[in-house]
């Protein structure tokens, strides 16, 4: 299975710090949920994760889980 801190761009990295020193707080509610962009094959999940970045902050990581467990649609945002 695919971990999405692999994919994060170097312009978060910049931003956030280093992912390895990211801190998982758990998923946010509504995480996990079937995907129903037109992007995604059947039986992809949006997935919404919490953490604490290099810099103490809060932010979101959001990504669609395929079923083979590839990660696609990588994106940082921030807590909501």
């Amino acid at each position: 299975m695919e971990d999405p801190l692999e994919y994060i761009d170097f312009d978060e990295v910049l931003q956030h710090g280093d992912p390895g020193r990211w801190t998982f707080k758990g998923n946010k509610p509504g995480s996990g949920v079937p995907a129903h962009s037109p992007h995604a094959p059947p039986g992809t999940l949006k997935t919404y994760e919490i953490y604490v970045d290099a810099l103490g902050e809060e932010i979101e990581l959001h990504y669609f889980r395929h079923p083979d467990g590839t990660v696609s649609n990588v994106k940082v945002k921030p807590r909501s």
